[in-house]
């Protein structure tokens, strides 16, 4: 119960900021997706993080991360996500999150779920915890290595078990979207009472696999078919809002609006791009980019600070993007009201 109303009020206080955004037109970055960690116990094809596991790049310090996280508290940001990597391969990983929880962040946290029942005690500090599965046994083994589904299925569990609010993550891909992989997720997420999102792939086309990404026209097809998939029991958190946009994505050829095709497209056909306005990723290195899609843009606060990184992003080019997870970010972050009712039903049903 204490827990539960601690992560209330941390949710008031970004709400709060998110508020500001919106009425005043400053650019606050809110949400903040850092990365803790080059290492990873697995090694996921289609992971966007150029650093795992890379030995030219230095592992950041715990004294480094705090740094981090006084300045882009002092910044505006009350939402941190702890991402890698495998956050949890830290063995200090309690301490950080021990450092954002003295500052009143809303902390969620991205894991795969192997060390969760190693961690458990440091994870009941996480206001939201996102486990990774691709599917059933078969499916989630071709993509994560052998031998891992049964290891984030037990950490899925654990963590339900000792209370902590989870939700399941999959990677849209032939393999997840195949019917007996669906059907899988679909009873499992409902057995455990948790909700399902999804996201797509963050490379470069010269680094895409035919055989396991989807084509455009798949993905179309699972923006068409989401409400009759989510009437059939499948639990998607994703929201109506986020998948219309998809469905009526104005530019068949291109995955990006830039401000040169405004005046080409009707404005209601997108909606505008929070990432980078209001929310932002930090690399292993300090980077300070505006999504997965930017990976090599942003400057390194090592170098510059924070503040000199942010405003480097202030006049990005891109205006919007046909990817369902930066599309309901950008509309929950937007405050868009149906949105922010289906992220707090979505919350408060965990």
């Amino acid at each position: 119960m204490i827990s539960a109303i601690k992560s209330i009020y941390k949710g008031r206080r970004a709400i709060q900021k998110l508020v500001e955004v919106k009425f005043t037109g400053k650019r606050i970055p809110v949400r903040v997706s850092l990365l803790v960690t080059k290492y990873c116990n697995l090694s996921c094809s289609f992971c966007y993080v150029e650093e795992l596991n890379s030995e030219k790049v230095a592992e950041p310090s715990l004294e480094g991360i705090k740094n981090i996280l006084d300045q882009i508290y002092d910044a505006g940001c009350r939402w941190v996500s702890f991402i890698g990597g495998e956050p949890l391969v830290r063995n200090d990983i309690e301490d950080i999150i021990d450092y954002a929880c003295s500052k009143s962040m809303f902390i969620e946290m991205t894991t795969n779920g192997f060390y969760v029942k190693k961690r458990i005690e440091a994870l009941k500090k996480v206001d939201f915890l996102t486990i990774s599965l691709d599917g059933d046994e078969e499916s989630n083994n071709k993509s994560r290595g052998d031998g891992s589904f049964q290891k984030i299925v037990e950490g899925i569990e654990y963590a339900l078990k000792n209370g902590i609010k989870v939700r399941v993550h999959a990677v849209l891909s032939k393999r997840t979207m195949s019917k007996k992989s669906l059907k899988f997720l679909s009873d499992f997420c409902n057995r455990l009472k948790v909700k399902l999102n999804f996201s797509e792939i963050s490379l470069d086309d010269d680094k895409r696999e035919p055989d396991f990404d989807l084509s455009d026209n798949e993905l179309m097809e699972f923006y068409r078919s989401y409400k009759r998939l989510k009437k059939n029991g499948l639990p998607i958190v994703s929201s109506d809002v986020a998948i219309k946009y998809m469905e009526k994505w104005p530019l068949p050829e291109q995955t990006t609006i830039y401000k040169k095709d405004l005046p080409e497209i009707p404005k209601d056909s997108y909606y505008p791009c929070k990432l980078g306005r209001n929310q932002v990723f930090i690399s292993v290195e300090g980077n300070v980019n505006p999504c997965p899609q930017l990976w090599s843009h942003g400057k390194n606060m090592h170098e510059v600070g924070f503040a000199e990184a942010w405003k480097h992003l202030e006049d990005l080019d891109c205006v919007s993007c046909k990817v369902l997870g930066c599309t309901e970010q950008s509309v929950m972050t937007g405050l868009e009201p149906k949105t922010m009712v289906n992220a707090i039903t979505n919350f408060a049903s965990s």
